[in-house]
This record gives structure tokens, sequence and C-alpha cells, in this order.
């Protein structure tokens, strides 16, 4: 009798965060061009622009009255 083989589980731990891809027009020109003058890599611009947002959004969803 053959053996099923066992299910495979999710992606492996690689220890790399994955890559995001993202379409992303004239908006990122400019992050480009600020992240450079703030002496940033444009990932650690946008990683703080994104978490910035995020807070952003958090407080202003605290503040709404639940229904």
């Amino acid at each position: 009798m053959e053996e099923q083989p066992k299910p495979r589980r999710g992606r492996p731990a690689t220890g790399v965060t994955p890559k995001r891809n993202v379409r992303i027009g004239a908006a990122w020109d400019t992050a480009e061009q600020l992240a450079g003058q703030l002496g940033l890599t444009v990932t650690a611009y946008v990683e703080q622009a994104i978490r910035e947002h995020n807070a952003r959004v958090e407080k202003k969803l605290r503040q709404v009255p639940a229904e």
C-alpha cells in the first residue's frame, strides 16, 4: 500500500522579508527625491510614510462612534 504524502506547510522561514510589488506613478518619483533630501533610502521613506498614515487612520477610526 502506498503512503499518501503529508500536506506541505506554508512558506518556510528564510530570514528574508518578502518583496512587495506595487504600481505607483509620479508619487514614486517624488518619494525618491524626498527620501534623498532626507538622507533616507526609498524603502525607509515609504515604510515611515505608511506607518504615519496607518497611525492617522487608526486614530480617526477610534474617534468614529460605533453604530
